[in-house]
């Protein structure tokens, strides 16, 4: 089954260029995106989350292309998928609240949203600061926050931007042992980027690496 399909799509930002002549990737895998700056990393994430148009190609998500401009069903879709910013915003509230301000937000069942907030800050240590205002968090602890406020969402893919970026190292593992399990157990397609070579070997058997706006799958899985 097939989560992405980008055939000859190609965004334009400025004067950068991101191609992806044919890109398929597969449901239920994990997808490590590796490059030098400014390659286009967070350039294909932006592609994936469906925030960008690309200028030209076609691009299909869970079997269905993607049509810009129908806002239902491009609303429908967006919602399968959850993504987290390379320097994400955290509201200014508690802790608590703003990993469950997207469940809120789908309108889940407030008995559903206290049980999902409560694992996924058990899972992630942020017992301590679960009633702090989040401003007054640490950048690692802020970002640990706002991977548990995407990670709540249980979306059929991720989109993970330097997601262990500023994290102490002592919870590296936790982090990414935690995402691995997600993607074992309930199939969550992940697509992560990384500065780090021995991060992309833990965490996936599928490199993807992006040179000068070229997108290249390094495995012939991401083909079939």
């Amino acid at each position: 089954m097939t989560a992405y399909r980008l055939d000859r799509v190609e965004g334009r930002w400025g004067n950068f260029v991101l191609r992806a002549t044919e890109l398929h990737l597969q449901r239920g895998k994990i997808y490590a995106v590796t490059g030098p700056n400014g390659c286009g990393k967070t350039s294909l994430l932006q592609v994936l989350s469906l925030l960008d148009r690309p200028a030209g190609g076609r691009v299909t998500c869970g079997g269905e292309r993607v049509d810009y401009d129908d806002g239902s069903a491009w609303l429908r879709q967006r919602r399968r998928i959850a993504y987290l910013m390379q320097q994400p915003y955290l509201f200014n509230m508690h802790v608590y609240d703003n990993i469950a301000y997207g469940l809120r937000l789908r309108h889940v069942p407030p008995a559903e949203t206290r049980r999902r907030v409560r694992e996924v800050i058990e899972r992630l240590a942020l017992e301590p600061f679960a009633r702090r205002n989040a401003h007054t968090l640490s950048g690692g602890e802020a970002q640990r926050v706002a991977l548990a406020r995407t990670l709540v969402l249980d979306p059929d893919i991720m989109l993970l931007d330097e997601f262990t970026a500023g994290v102490d190292q002592r919870y590296v593992e936790m982090v990414e042992a935690y995402v691995r399990e997600l993607n074992a157990t309930r199939g969550t397609t992940v697509v992560f980027t990384t500065h780090s070579s021995s991060q992309a070997q833990r965490m996936s058997d599928h490199p993807i690496t992006i040179v000068d706006g070229e997108v290249r799958a390094c495995d012939e899985a991401t083909r079939r």
